[in-house]
């Protein structure tokens, strides 16, 4: 974790209030783990306190850059968030132009870990990747890792429209097929994305599957319920409202089962990333957005 001043290479719109933030981050990009996240702090601005939680895109090489004389890839040094403008905080960071700096502190928490995970993945036929809305910001870097290992792998991909399903292309060369789905019927399957989910489910009952899933309370747990029906291991990438992003404030804690009782943990310092097993899954839940 290293708390550092970094400059914007680009801040490229995209459809739907979506923005790719691209900074220059030499000392934090080549320790990124896949789920882990940034706080982003605007500069120069006393009405915008506190720093603000996003998913780790993608990390990425300067451009340019050869492989060593070993043949391994150039050590990246770019940082890409992926956002979406939901409140002040994310409207000012669209304004933000190549040369403006922002303060980054990354990476955090405990992501997509393969220590974690791998024994799942390998008795899986197949890796299913869920993902709501901009929940799709904290898969790529496990997908990409997953394609490296040669495992296969699948995406279903739920937005309100057309103009949210970002980061489609990115995980086009990394999976075997997707499933896209939106509210308004714009492209592909009109409804949640865990209705096709619990099809493709219920049509292979004989396979086993390792599903990793981002997005929305009410999304997490459906599908938490979808996996646990058809006895699927889960694991799911939550989102809250944070402080500080170091396990500080505690206001970022959620219920999990404890030992005989219910306790408490961090998504900022135990999670993002949990087995479903391990969250008390309430009936409503009121998370906090990422603005």
């Amino acid at each position: 974790m290293f708390d550092e001043i970094a400059a914007v290479i680009e801040n490229r719109p995209l459809t739907g209030g979506h923005f790719l933030l691209s900074l220059h981050a030499p000392r934090q990009a080549p320790e990124v783990r896949p789920g882990q996240f940034a706080m982003v702090r605007m500069l120069g601005r006393s009405d915008v306190l506190l720093r603000r939680p996003m998913s780790i895109f993608d990390v990425c090489a300067k451009e340019g850059a050869r492989a060593g004389h070993s043949g391994q890839r150039p050590a990246p040094h770019i940082l890409q968030l992926l956002y979406k403008i939901v409140g002040r905080g994310t409207r000012l960071m669209a304004e933000l132009r190549p040369g403006e700096e922002v303060g980054l502190l990354a990476p955090l928490g405990h992501g997509f870990f393969q220590e974690d995970y791998l024994p799942q993945a390998h008795e899986s036929d197949e890796i299913l990747h869920v993902a709501g809305g901009i929940g799709i910001a904290a898969l790529l870097l496990p997908a990409k890792q997953l394609a490296e290992a040669s495992f296969t792998q699948r995406l279903f991909f739920g937005a309100r429209t057309e103009d949210d399903l970002v980061g489609v292309k990115d995980f086009k060369p990394l999976v075997r097929a997707m499933l896209l789905a939106t509210e308004n019927g714009s492209v592909g399957y009109r409804g949640f994305v865990t209705r096709p989910l619990e099809e493709y489910l219920a049509r292979h009952t004989n396979q086993k599957f390792l599903l990793m899933v981002c997005g929305p309370w009410p999304m997490l747990r459906a599908t938490v319920e979808l996996a646990k029906r058809f006895r699927h291991p889960c694991l799911v990438s939550m989102e809250n409202r944070m402080g500080c992003g170091l396990g500080v404030c505690l206001g970022c804690s959620i219920r999990v089962h404890g030992t005989g009782h219910e306790a408490y943990q961090r998504v900022c310092t135990e999670g993002p990333v949990f087995w479903a097993e391990k969250v008390v899954w309430e009936t409503e839940k009121k998370l906090g957005i990422k603005e």
